[in-house]
């Protein structure tokens, strides 16, 4: 049985929606059509026209225009829902034993949030951060260094540290920014998946599962494999 699985989090672990970084950006009053500055700052980074932490302090910046705070941040977080029986599923799979770990490019006080106790069942939590001034209002993005190609990195690095095979490893994921992690020679689920995620591709993706709603089959899955 697997003993350290990844998960990615948005449309993983949570019901498919509207990402949380185009609600605040929509919250605040920006365009997040395809013509948008909110895309081409997506665009300008996937071309390599910019860093990651770049992309990071340029939508810092237009959010504190707008006086973008830690209250907002909540009413978000508070609108996005798990799937059916995530909480005792993660809870089940650490009693087992299991090593589990979130790798996102979500932000983490959002993920704290939804997850709510069971977060306690995750080893680490990698994702963006958000501080905030003594007024609330928010003053600097923290960008992780795991979204992306950097989510292959993250697994690399920890199964470097653990001294383990990369098949002792299951990431599960469902979006186009995990279509790197299978350079890591770990295991995949695609689960859900995005309409970017490639989820055809059996060299990305070892294992597809095209809709699940309770996560209970989660443990069944990692158990048979």
């Amino acid at each position: 049985m697997i003993k350290d699985i990844i998960f990615d989090f948005d449309g993983t672990l949570t019901k498919k929606g509207t990402n949380v970084w185009k609600k605040i950006w929509a919250k605040m009053g920006y365009d997040v059509d395809e013509n948008s500055y909110y895309k081409s700052l997506f665009y300008k980074y996937n071309n390599k026209e910019i860093t990651h932490q770049d992309w990071c302090d340029l939508t810092c910046a237009k959010f504190r225009d707008r006086g973008f705070t830690s209250r907002d941040l909540i009413e978000i977080a508070d609108k996005v829902q798990l799937l059916s029986n995530v909480q005792d599923t993660v809870k089940k799979l650490h009693e087992q034993g299991c090593h589990l770990h979130i790798v996102s490019g979500n932000i983490a006080p959002v993920i704290y949030r939804v997850l709510g106790d069971s977060a306690k069942y995750f080893d680490s939590i990698n994702a963006n951060d958000m501080h905030f001034d003594e007024n609330g209002i928010i003053d600097k993005i923290v960008g992780t260094k795991y979204d992306f190609e950097g989510k292959a990195r993250f697994i690399e690095n920890y199964i470097k540290i653990k001294r383990i095979s990369p098949q002792d490893v299951l990431f599960i994921g469902n979006g186009g920014n995990d279509k790197w992690v299978y350079e890591s020679g770990c295991k995949t689920l695609c689960i859900n998946p995005d309409l970017d995620a490639n989820s055809d591709d059996r060299q990305i993706w070892n294992n597809l599962v095209n809709e699940i709603e309770d996560y209970s089959v989660i443990a069944d899955i990692v158990r048979e494999m």
